[in-house]
């Protein structure tokens, strides 16, 4: 997965956390029906940004094993001398 990709999918994740918190600051629903429907939104966007972190957890993995098999293949990497 590349880093544009990564990034645009950050940024969704922040988008659907700010929906959250003015779902939140939203005025209490007063009905069954409005409980309900506020309830399937805010799953909705919960079950989204859980996805979101999933896949970017598996791209973390990923990048991990590379890195590691790298590491373990050359070394680790030296220092940069301190000017």
């Amino acid at each position: 997965m590349n880093r544009e990709l990564k990034t645009l999918l950050l940024l969704r994740q922040l988008g659907l956390r700010h929906k959250l918190k003015v779902h939140d600051s939203m005025k209490q629903s007063e009905t069954h029906e409005e409980v309900a429907l506020s309830t399937l939104s805010r799953w909705d966007l919960e079950d989204e940004i859980v996805a979101i972190e999933n896949i970017l957890q598996d791209a973390r993995k990923v990048s991990v094993a590379e890195k590691r098999t790298e590491i373990e293949r050359s070394g680790a990497p030296k220092k940069k001398p301190k000017k």
